[in-house]
C-alpha cells in the first residue's frame, strides 16, 4: 500500500514564475519544458498524461528557446529549459548561467520526485519529459541516454562517443524495450510509423534534462518522449496519443 503523503492537499493548478505545476498521487512526474511555443501542444499532451496517471505535473509555458520567433521582442524570456549547464570541473550542474526561473523549475521537479518515490515499490520516481519533433519517418523517438544500433534493440551510450560530457542510461533497458514494443505496435496500426530509441535525440549529454535525474545523488527513472509534429495537430490524435502513452506506462509499471 503506497504511503499517504500529507503534503499533498490539492490537485489545483499552482502558478509559478515559469508557468504552473500540479500535485499528484502516483510515482509519475510529467514535465513539458518547451510548452511556451517551441514544441506545439506538448503542454496539453503532458497535462492529459498526468491526469490519466494521477501524476505530478510541471509545465514551462513562459520561457522559450532563442530560435523562437518571440525571442527578439522578449529576450528576458529566452531560455532553453531542456539544456542545463554542466561543469566538468565541479562535476555538477551550474545554475548561475541560467535564468532563476529555470533553477526553480528543476528544484520543483526534484521536490515532486521526492514525493513521487513514496508511491513506488522500488522508491524510484518515473519522470516523463514530453517534447515535439519534426522528423517525419517515426512517430516517437525515445531519449534515455542510449541509441539503438541500426534500429535493432542493441544499444550504445554517450560513454562510447561523448567522453566527459557523456551521461548515464536513464531508464532500465528491459522496461525500455517493453515500452518501445507496445508504443510501436500502436503507432504502426494508426499511423504506419515506428518508434525509435535515440535515433534523433539520444539524450546522453549531461546537459540534457533527463540526465538531471542520474547525477549528484539522484537515481530515478527518466525518459524523453519526442512526438512527431504531424500527430500533434488534431485533437483526436492528441487524445489517442495521450491515452496510449498513459495506458502503456500503467501496463509496464
Amino acid at each position: 500500500m503506497p504511503k499517504i503523503i500529507s503534503e499533498i492537499t490539492t490537485t489545483e493548478k499552482i502558478i509559478t514564475e515559469y508557468g504552473y505545476k500540479k500535485n499528484g498521487a502516483s510515482r509519475f512526474v510529467v514535465v513539458a519544458p518547451h510548452a511556451a511555443g517551441d514544441d506545439y501542444r506538448t503542454g496539453k499532451i503532458a497535462r492529459k498524461i498526468a491526469e490519466n496517471l494521477n501524476g505530478f505535473l510541471i509545465i514551462n509555458n513562459k520561457y522559450f528557446k532563442a530560435s523562437n520567433s518571440k525571442a527578439a521582442e522578449r529576450p528576458e524570456f529566452v531560455e532553453d529549459f531542456n539544456k542545463l549547464y554542466w561543469s566538468r570541473k565541479k562535476e555538477k550542474h551550474i545554475w548561475s548561467r541560467k535564468k532563476p526561473a529555470m533553477q526553480t523549475f528543476f528544484f520543483d521537479i526534484e521536490k515532486y520526485c521526492i514525493l513521487a518515490r513514496d508511491y513506488s515499490p522500488d522508491h524510484k520516481a518515473i519522470i516523463i519529459y514530453i517534447h515535439g519533433m519534426k522528423f517525419p519517418d517515426v512517430a516517437i523517438d525515445l531519449g534515455v541516454g542510449l541509441k539503438a544500433k541500426k534500429n535493432k534493440l542493441r544499444f550504445y551510450s554517450g560513454a562510447q562517443s561523448l567522453g566527459s560530457f557523456s551521461g548515464a542510461p536513464t531508464f532500465p533497458i528491459g522496461k525500455l524495450k517493453e515500452l518501445q514494443k507496445l508504443l510501436e505496435k500502436a503507432m504502426l496500426t494508426r499511423y504506419n510509423l515506428g518508434v525509435s530509441i535515440g535515433q534523433y535525440y539520444a539524450a546522453w549529454s549531461k546537459r540534457i534534462a533527463v540526465q538531471f535525474h542520474k547525477h549528484n545523488g539522484r537515481n530515478d527513472m527518466a525518459i524523453q518522449i519526442e512526438i512527431n509534429k504531424e500527430i500533434r495537430q488534431k485533437i483526436s490524435d492528441i487524445n489517442f496519443i495521450t491515452s496510449i502513452i498513459s495506458q502503456i506506462f500503467k501496463n509496464v509499471f
